[in-house]
């Protein structure tokens, strides 16, 4: 009988196990479903809006929009999406589709054959560029930017091109094959070059930007939007001489490379979409500097120069991206090789007075206890042999606080540079004043051996080769920066120091470099020095754009 109620215990346990495993795997299941869903209608949305705009721009002379984004924006949404759900987003977007296309007045073969065209280049666009740039970021690299440009802009439209211009032709709807073909190429080859990195930069890291963004930073911005939206109405609202191409066509072009060099990619971008929408409508209504063109040439040449603005521009703003990641990189590796220093320094400066000055110390004691019992004579060598041991030990003392500040992880950053300054005076007869603001009681670990470093090199400058006769050491917090400024009174230092960065200095900026700070020496020669370091209290490097995936899952 004990095993016929154990036995059911046993089961019921396990029962139980699978019970609790079971809702917990739905629930997940359900909060997937109702992602992807959410995000399928995102897309689809996002696609029917786009097409209105499409239309919306199309001149009624033409069957090509000028200006054309929801192939762009599919495009986008396959960059982002991972590749296992893009069967939903296409199942998401066809009733899209139909619905702005017949809408419209398009047969149904038409719109299917559309569906066709405008699908299988964002498919083939997106495929190609998850192949051949398989490591992050997309927008933040030359080679990314190429493999972009060749595939995502060229290859897909190029291809798909044949398509769309075929669907045209065979429904009645065009009768110039290669004249559509031409036309529909350029037409998304420039929303795709527009349309894709602002969404792709955008979905990425556009919420992050925003929260690390200073008002400084958004000054700047809303002044660039505000010049490119002028120049832009300036440049293709106005009527055109007769003949040619005028030169004032490309005073947008200091506004876009002012967006390339200080907003990356992403802003170069938005930039050149503000600028793709303004002169499309107005190629809609037959203005511009190029409206004594047809419309067919007119929408040709306003694709061109689209182009020849936003390509050079955005792999250089690629190139740009590169050599900020690479000295983050650098600064990186500049950080860990302070930190492994200072570790280093805590071990043997730890070794150096627990061990060595404790056994100095313990041989003094020795020393001291036999001398008390010895001759005359004798006495004299172990004073001797004493005062050498005391010698010793002291200076294995300062030593080791020399390597590492331990006042640092006791008293923090303000009362350690307070006592350094006390030490170094009495030291050097030198007169050194120290004033804090606004300093918290404890620092983070790195900022405040930086700067006690910086201070130490800086005050040992002073003591050596300033011949100064006072000095003062300032702290203060203010606008999330930590400032340092010693001042001297001494001969100064000659510009030739300090370009070699001799002293110590180039040592100094070193160190705040690392945290993202500044060193910097004004020069005075006869007339002083004065040191000023800042690092920031929450360093938060911009992280590079990067083609990620939504976290969904099917």
């Amino acid at each position: 009988m004990s095993q016929s109620i154990i036995f059911p215990l046993s089961r019921s346990r396990t029962a139980s196990d699978q019970v609790d495993a079971v809702p917990q795997e739905t629930v997940h299941l359900t909060r997937r479903f109702f992602r992807t869903s959410a995000i399928a209608l995102l897309v689809a949305v996002s696609y029917y809006a786009g097409s209105q705009i499409g239309f919306s721009l199309t001149p009624s002379q033409s069957p090509i929009a000028p200006f054309w984004p929801p192939n762009a924006i599919l495009l986008a949404a396959f960059l982002l999406a991972r590749p296992r759900i893009w069967w939903v987003l296409l199942l998401a977007v066809l009733p899209a589709h139909l619905l702005i296309q017949l809408r419209s007045g398009a047969p149904m073969l038409a719109s299917l054959g559309w569906f066709v065209g405008n699908t299988g280049e964002a498919l083939l666009g997106a495929a190609c560029v998850r192949y051949f740039k398989k490591e992050k970021p997309l927008f933040e690299s030359v080679q990314g930017i190429i493999v972009f440009l060749a595939f995502g802009v060229l290859l897909a439209t190029l291809v798909t091109s044949f398509v769309d211009a075929a669907s045209r032709v065979l429904t009645g709807l065009g009768s110039n094959y290669w004249t559509l073909w031409t036309a529909r190429l350029t037409s998304n080859m420039i929303a795709n070059l527009i349309i894709v990195p602002t969404i792709v930069i955008s979905g990425v890291n556009g919420i992050s930007w925003f929260r690390r963004a200073d008002f400084a930073r958004y000054f700047e911005a809303g002044v660039l939007a505000v010049g490119i939206v002028i120049v832009s109405l300036l440049v293709f609202s106005r009527e055109s001489p007769a003949g040619g191409m005028p030169t004032f066509v490309y005073a947008p072009l200091p506004l876009l490379l002012w967006a390339a060099l200080r907003f990356g990619a992403g802003g170069l971008s938005a930039s050149m979409l503000v600028v793709a929408l303004i002169s499309a409508w107005d190629a809609m209504h037959v203005r511009g500097p190029l409206g004594n063109l047809s419309v067919a040439d007119h929408l040709l040449s306003l694709h061109f120069l689209l182009m020849v603005f936003a390509i050079p521009l955005m792999l250089t703003a690629g190139l740009i991206a590169e050599r900020r990641r690479g000295d983050e990189v650098l600064r990186e590796t500049r950080v860990k090789m302070v930190d492994a220093q200072e570790q280093e320094r805590h071990r043997i400066a730890r070794e150096l007075h627990d061990d060595i000055v404790q056994q100095l110390t313990l041989m003094g004691l020795d020393v001291d206890r036999l001398r008390s019992g010895s001759n005359a004579c004798a006495k004299t060598d172990l004073d001797k042999l004493y005062d050498q041991i005391s010698v010793v030990s002291n200076a294995t003392r300062d030593l080791s606080h020399n390597l590492y500040p331990f006042t640092l992880e006791y008293l923090g950053l303000a009362r350690a540079l307070k006592k350094l300054c006390q030490d170094t005076g009495a030291q050097s007869s030198l007169a050194i004043s120290f004033s804090e603001k606004d300093v918290p009681s404890r620092l983070p670990p790195d900022i405040s051996r930086c700067l006690f470093r910086i201070a130490q090199e800086a005050l040992q400058n002073i003591v050596k080769h300033s011949h100064a006769r006072a000095a003062s050491m300032e702290l203060k917090v203010r606008g999330g920066h930590v400032l340092l400024r010693i001042v001297d009174d001494g001969i100064g230092i000659t510009p030739e120091q300090h370009h070699s960065g001799g002293m110590g200095l180039a040592t100094m900026r070193e160190r705040a470099w690392a945290l993202g700070g500044t060193c910097k020496v004004r020069l005075g020669p006869q007339k002083g020095t004065t040191v000023e370091a800042s690092v920031p209290l929450n360093e938060e490097p911009e992280s590079a754009n990067e083609l990620s995936s939504f976290d969904t899952t099917m």
